[in-house]
C-alpha cells in the first residue's frame, strides 16, 4: 500500500514538473557587454606608438607615460562627437656662477710651469621651454557597445626657444667676452585621423588603434647670437645668425638668415590607445 502511494505520489510530482517546464517564459533582460560612454563623459587617453619611423612629420607619439609626452583628454560634446586636446609645458633652467682663484698658482696640464688665472669671473646661463597644444575633434559612427569605429583631425601648435649665455669677466683692463645665443622654433601641424576601439566588459576602459597622415611645417631653427667683446684697446659687438642644426645647408654667419622645413607623410603617427572613461 505504501509503495503504491509513493509511486502515485511520484508520477504527480513529475507530470507537475513537465508542466511547469512546458508553459516557461525566457528571461527578457538584456546583458550589457561594454561601457560605452555618452554625451557628457569624458576620457584619459594613453598612446603607446607602435610605428619605428620618427620623421619629421610626427605630429607627437600620445602619452605612454614618459617624460615630454602630451597629455592627451577627451570630452565627449554628444553621443558621436568628441573633442580632443593635448598639452604639453617644458621648462628647463640652469645657473652657474664662478670666480677665479687668486692666492694660489694654477698648475696647467702639461705640470712644471705655471700661472695665475686671468679670469676672474664666469657666468653661464641656459634655458630651454617648449609648449604644446593639440586641439581636436572625432566623429563616431557606431553605436556598438562593443565596437566603435570614428575618423577626425588634430592641430598642432609648438613653441620653443633654447637660451645660453656664457659671461667671462678678465682680471686685466675690464677685459671681458660676452655671447649669448638663442633660437627659438614654431611649428605648426595638421592630422588626419582614424581609428577604432574596443570596449571591454563592465569597465569603463577602451582599447584600440588610431593612424593616419600628417602634415608638419617647421619655421625657425636659426641661432641668434650677440657678442661683446673687450681686449685691451680693442672692443667690438657683434649679432649674426646662424644654422647649426644637423645636416645644414646654411653654415656660416650671416646677418640674415630665414629658414623653413615642410613635411607630410602617412602613417607618422602609428598608436595603441587606452581610454579610461568617467563622467560626472
Amino acid at each position: 500500500m505504501k509503495k503504491s502511494v509513493l509511486l502515485i505520489a511520484l508520477a504527480f510530482g513529475v507530470s507537475n514538473v513537465f508542466a511547469q517546464l512546458s508553459t516557461r517564459e525566457n528571461d527578457a533582460s538584456v546583458e550589457k557587454i561594454g561601457a560605452r560612454p555618452k554625451a557628457g563623459d569624458m576620457a584619459f587617453v594613453f598612446g603607446m606608438p607602435i610605428s619605428s619611423d620618427s620623421g619629421k612629420a610626427k605630429l607627437f607619439d600620445g602619452n605612454a607615460l614618459k617624460s615630454g609626452n602630451v597629455l592627451t583628454y577627451k570630452w565627449y560634446q554628444s553621443d558621436d562627437i568628441v573633442v580632443r586636446f593635448g598639452i604639453r609645458l617644458m621648462n628647463e633652467n640652469s645657473v652657474s656662477k664662478g670666480t677665479g682663484m687668486d692666492s694660489v698658482a694654477f698648475y696647467n696640464v702639461s705640470g712644471g710651469s705655471t700661472a695665475w688665472p686671468t679670469q676672474s669671473e664666469i657666468k653661464t646661463k641656459s634655458k630651454s621651454r617648449m609648449y604644446e597644444i593639440v586641439p581636436g575633434v572625432e566623429k563616431h559612427f557606431l553605436a556598438s557597445n562593443i565596437f566603435d569605429a570614428y575618423a577626425g583631425a588634430d592641430l598642432y601648435l609648438g613653441f620653443g626657444r633654447d637660451m645660453t649665455t656664457t659671461n667671462i669677466d678678465y682680471r686685466t683692463n675690464s677685459d671681458h667676452n660676452y655671447m649669448t645665443r638663442k633660437t627659438p622654433t614654431t611649428d605648426v601641424g595638421l592630422g588626419l585621423i582614424t581609428g577604432f576601439n574596443v570596449f571591454i566588459a563592465h569597465l569603463p576602459v577602451s582599447l584600440g588603434l588610431e593612424y593616419g597622415w600628417n602634415a608638419k611645417w617647421t619655421f625657425g631653427g636659426i641661432d641668434k647670437v650677440k657678442t661683446d667683446v673687450k681686449a685691451g684697446t680693442v672692443s667690438y659687438q657683434e649679432e649674426y645668425r646662424e644654422d647649426n642644426s644637423t645636416g645644414s645647408t646654411t653654415p656660416g654667419q650671416y646677418s640674415k638668415l630665414k629658414k623653413r622645413e615642410f613635411n607630410a607623410e602617412t602613417n607618422q603617427d602609428v598608436r595603441i590607445v587606452l581610454h579610461i572613461y568617467f563622467g560626472k
